[in-house]
């Protein structure tokens, strides 16, 4: 059956369910993103690398933010396609792909720090940092631009429209996704093994510090897949029902599937947040927020005692 022919039209439940869910998203979006915002330009004492990138995933979560507006908006009535709404979706575009992006960034940085620690130091700075977020903001924004001017006639670039992906944009949009994918789990998964290794061979002090690591580098994976995986699976899906022409029923549950992934992945804004206050020791410092310390070394005085092995694994926190 032709996936045109065949009613995918939301029900009432629904569209309350996905008002009250998208209302939560930016309320508490707004209020993590802000405090994150604040103390990234207010009170940190000092910039690193990963701060960098965390600063600019917490701006492209804005962007998530300013166009859940719309979203509500198209979502309980039908909205022709204007500049405001092209707008919007354009910037919702470019929350999903520089989220992406950036932390598949952060994953390449740590694993330079402790896979190549010596050549690292040589080249990673702040200032190195803040050039490639530059880079990928140019990169988003030229990327999220070509889906619009791809369009074909009786398609709309608009929320809530089920013709906004034609079967070029969903290849588009899966080639973009499937290599952050594949640079992302193998640094990861790199990253991880080398430090269940120094983890094994660590004194007992150090192997606090090296589970932190493990942990963040853990929850930035898990965050990546959560929120993005589903999402593209179930536009693997949609892009499959255009070729095969499979029953109305199937048609029904696979938009039903991509509607709700993209409400998950409507959710990297809140998890980004939740991750910048407790990821690291000297950040929950920052905010107030103290963990305890039974060592009551810092970090610092730490790192000037042990050497070069401590400082890249300081590096993947910090």
């Amino acid at each position: 059956m032709n996936p045109l022919n065949c009613s995918t039209v939301t029900s009432d439940f629904s569209q309350k369910v996905t008002i009250l869910y998208l209302s939560i998203i930016l309320v508490l979006g707004t209020v993590l993103n802000a405090l994150a915002l604040w103390v990234f330009w207010c009170r940190m004492r000092r910039w690193t690398e990963t701060r960098v990138y965390m600063a600019n995933l917490a701006m492209a979560d804005c962007c998530l933010l300013l166009s859940i507006p719309m979203v509500l908006y198209t979502t309980v009535r039908d909205h022709s396609e204007d500049l405001l709404c092209t707008v919007s979706q354009s910037i919702y575009l470019i929350n999903g792909y520089m989220s992406m992006y950036v932390i598949t960034a952060i994953a390449v940085d740590r694993f330079a720090a402790i896979q190549y620690p010596l050549r690292a130091r040589m080249w990673r700075s702040p200032r190195q940092a803040a050039g490639t977020c530059a880079l990928l903001w140019l990169l988003v924004i030229c990327l999220v631009s070509l889906p619009a001017v791809w369009k074909r006639d009786g398609q709309n670039f608009c929320f809530g429209n089920s013709q906004t992906r034609g079967s070029s944009v969903i290849v588009f949009s899966l080639l973009l996704f499937v290599i952050p994918l594949v640079v992302l789990v193998f640094c990861s998964v790199r990253i991880l093994q080398n430090l269940v290794r120094k983890k094994a061979q660590a004194q007992a002090q150090d192997r606090r510090l090296i589970h932190k690591a493990l942990c963040v580098v853990s929850a930035n994976l898990v965050i990546f897949l959560v929120c993005f995986l589903p999402q593209h699976v179930a536009l693997l899906a949609k892009l499959m029902t255009e070729y095969v022409e499979p029953p109305c029923s199937v048609v029904q549950h696979v938009v039903i599937s991509v509607r709700v992934a993209s409400r998950l992945a409507n959710a990297n804004c809140c998890l980004d947040a939740l991750g910048y206050y407790f990821v690291a020791q000297e950040f929950q410092e920052e905010v107030g927020v103290k963990p305890p310390d039974s060592s009551g070394i810092r970090f610092p005085d730490l790192y000037k005692e042990k050497g070069l092995d401590q400082m890249t694994t300081k590096s993947i926190i910090l």
